[in-house]
């Protein structure tokens, strides 16, 4: 009898787990005169678009499938405006909603989303709290004095550290989450090697991290990383200048003491903002040793050169006009403009990402001399 008992006690609970280990989507749309045809469900990833397709009959969906790497999703209906954003991971989710609201759709269910809903409605907290819309908005009018200007990026600033404070309980309640990681991805130089190498093995101990794009990303990040270490001889590239002669970085950093590899685009605001300044900078200390190679992120020759002549740059310039694809972004792991590297007379790395507040400072410091 006890037997018996087992063996049904054993029927009843495979029968409760999931056929699969993969994601279980169930949409119901309320509204008057709804259409029927194709629910699009997709990523938002550049690098591997996922699409797949279901069919909307009677205001109702059902999506099946498995991600090798949990990220957000969105979910459009034709004929219905608007979309649904939520993060999918291999669990099962219920969306309930109503046609003329469709974007506010509830989201039931989803380990991750229920996370990531959780941290998201701390940020809407914070920024209520500190009516973050609205002063914003006084900061872009003309009217507005730069003492309350000052006043608005202290306010701004506070909110901020509250907000990283909930990243970051997050982050140690949550440390091989889904979303942890695509943060982690994004965030790969604000920790030491060995922190980020400690991080990485947590994630690929996990069997659910298997293949994941992001945990690739960020061993690639790493290995990118060590080569851009103090004192390791910069990776040598070449690229041609406006005229399309060839010029090698190796080729360049011998004729200096110090040479300031500056990533750059004409279309970048920032960078054509600072270029007068640096200009000048490179006006002062040229004559002591100091020379910069531009590596620009363009992809318009025409507006690349426009921006050479227009700024008054006379230093040697270079791009593969490959835009964000360009062969160096990928070899310095450079993720924003401006940026900068320096090396010596050797090739050797000193500092990377240095200021236009630090930039006056620094030379002066390397060369031994006083900008006049």
């Amino acid at each position: 009898m006890k037997k018996i008992l087992l063996i049904a006690s054993l029927v009843g609970l495979f029968a409760c787990q999931p056929k699969h280990d993969g994601y279980v989507i169930e949409g119901t749309i309320t509204g008057e005169n709804l259409p029927e045809g194709k629910v699009i469900l997709s990523n938002f990833a550049r690098a591997e678009q996922i699409s797949d397709t279901a069919d909307f009959i009677g205001g109702k969906f059902i999506f099946e499938g498995k991600v090798v790497t949990p990220e957000n999703y969105s979910i459009t209906i034709e004929g219905i405006d608007g979309r649904i954003q939520f993060f999918l991971d291999n669990s099962s989710i219920k969306i309930e909603g109503a046609a003329e609201d469709f974007p506010n759709a509830s989201v039931i269910g989803g380990t991750t989303n229920d996370l990531v809903t959780a941290l998201r409605k701390q940020h809407e907290e914070v920024a209520a709290k500190y009516d973050l819309d609205t002063i914003m908005r006084e900061y872009g009018n003309k009217e507005t004095t730069q003492e309350r200007k000052a006043e608005i990026i202290a306010i701004y600033n506070e909110s901020q550290k509250e907000s990283n404070s909930i990243d970051s309980a997050f982050f140690v309640a949550n440390p091989t989450s889904y979303y942890t990681l695509i943060q982690l991805s994004q965030k790969v130089e604000d920790f030491t090697m060995a922190e980020m190498e400690e991080k990485v093995a947590a994630f690929k101990a996990l069997p659910e991290f298997e293949g994941n794009r992001f945990l690739s990303l960020i061993e690639e990040s790493l290995a990118t990383l060590k080569t851009l270490e103090i004192g390791v001889v910069a990776p040598d590239f070449t690229m041609n200048d406006p005229q399309g002669n060839p010029i090698a970085l190796s080729s360049i950093y011998p004729q200096n003491k110090i040479t300031m590899i500056d990533f750059w685009a004409g279309w970048c605001g920032p960078c054509r903002r600072f270029n007068p300044t640096l200009v000048e900078i490179y006006k002062k200390f040229n004559k002591h040793g100091f020379g910069i190679l531009g590596v620009s992120f363009d992809r318009d020759a025409e507006l690349w050169n426009s921006a050479i002549k227009d700024d008054k740059l006379t230093w040697p310039q270079v791009s593969d006009l490959q835009y964000w694809n360009s062969a160096a972004a990928k070899l310095y792991h450079v993720k924003y403009i401006p940026q900068n590297i320096f090396v010596d007379s050797e090739g050797k790395i000193i500092k990377r990402k240095v200021s236009e507040e630090e930039l006056v400072p620094f030379l002066e410091e390397y060369l031994g001399v006083k900008a006049n």
